[in-house]
């Protein structure tokens, strides 16, 4: 009631600045009355002035461009995710305790746009109509139902669909029995508050590791949380993929690594160029890096379809890991519904320092050597 009235005793101030007969001119008067009004409402804990009904009037009147612009996929795909979200549990309407909850469709559209670009929390916010901590709250439920998804939609090849896989490559340059190529890409992150050192990496900011197998054009495994100072080695031992890798592989098949991973049967690396390489082991790099393309593609295309992951301004560890994982989730929805951007893939290159290792085994150098003297 003392707002209220503190209010009405401003707003009243205003009118009578602006009848005043006194010397001062109209151009002031209409200056400050705009400023005491806003002064008042301030007083009175009314909300900033916000976009009103953005996803009910505006998001309808998109075309499938302008809704690709602005979401970052398709509409059709974007239909196939709220059909994988809307009976989940954990994302019905969101506010217990509001006077108006927060309809699906209005969680998920900020959730993209969330990650599909760099705006503030606070902008957010804004173009949807509610508060700072709504927005946080909508965006982790979604983000956490997402993730949830990660072992419906990233997963390992079947048996029949490693035959296919490996067709599939060889028909690129007869390389034979691959079903994935393996790498790993920093994710640019604020600094944490515990044991900031050891999120920095050899490019010298903090970062997250992001390790992906991906096959043709989908990702088959991701594994993320390890700080940027963690060799791409390391953090594949420290994944389940590791010990799982050979089984999964049907003890007969293949994924290829860049030079910084061991050798193993079922992960095949290029020949260390000592400067001594046969004609043979050149042709074996030459084949095997036309192969690693795909996953070169995939990151580009993730990074360039959620800009956010470029760099994630988060406080909590924990939020940026959901991030980079529901953004590989979404990633290999889009790819399902044929929603293969290409205009989104960034065209900036940069080069990659790779520091190479000498990690191998005898069963992968013997296979190695057989796949090279069979080229042709």
């Amino acid at each position: 009631m003392a707002a209220h009235n503190t209010r009405n005793t401003l707003l009243a101030a205003a009118m009578l600045l602006q009848d005043d007969d006194s010397d001062s001119n109209d151009e002031s008067m209409e200056t400050i009355s705009p400023f005491i009004c806003i002064w008042a409402s301030l007083l009175q804990g009314d909300e900033k002035a916000r976009i009103r009904n953005y996803v009910e009037n505006v998001v309808p009147l998109y075309t499938d461009t302008d809704f690709r612009r602005m979401f970052r996929m398709n509409l059709s795909t974007y239909k196939a995710l709220i059909n994988y979200l809307q009976d989940l549990p954990g994302l019905q309407p969101a506010g217990p305790g509001r006077r108006d909850a927060i309809p699906l469709n209005s969680q998920i559209l900020l959730t993209l746009w969330y990650l599909g670009g760099v705006d503030t929390i606070a902008k957010i916010a804004d173009r949807f109509g509610m508060s700072d901590s709504s927005v946080v709250l909508c965006r982790d439920r979604v983000l956490s139902a997402i993730v949830n998804l990660r072992h419906k939609l990233i997963v390992w090849p079947s048996r029949q669909e490693m035959v296919e896989e490996a067709d599939i490559f060889s028909k690129r340059n007869g390389f034979p029995g691959i079903v994935g190529a393996i790498d790993g890409t920093h994710i640019k992150i604020r600094a944490p508050s515990l044991h900031p050192q050891s999120y920095v990496n050899r490019k010298g900011y903090h970062s997250l590791q992001l390790q992906c197998v991906c096959h043709h054009n989908m990702f088959s495994d991701v594994f993320t949380g390890y700080p940027g100072s963690c060799h791409d080695a390391r953090a594949l031992k420290n994944s389940d993929l590791w010990s799982k890798g050979l089984m999964r592989c049907n003890m007969v098949y293949h994924g290829l690594g860049d030079g910084t991973y061991p050798l193993r049967r079922w992960l095949l690396t290029p020949y260390r160029d000592n400067g001594h390489l046969t004609q043979g082991e050149k042709k074996y790099n030459f084949y095997h890096s036309g192969n690693r393309v795909v996953i070169e593609r995939a990151f580009a295309l993730l990074k360039s379809r959620f800009r956010r992951i470029h760099h994630i301004d988060s406080p909590k560890v924990s939020t940026v890991v959901d991030i980079i994982m529901a953004s590989c989730v979404l990633h290999n929805i889009c790819i399902k519904q044929n929603d293969n951007i290409d205009e989104f893939l960034s065209q900036d290159g940069a080069a990659i320092n790779v520091n190479l290792i000498q990690d191998h085994n005898t069963e992968g150098m013997l296979k190695r050597n057989n796949i090279t003297r069979n080229l042709v």
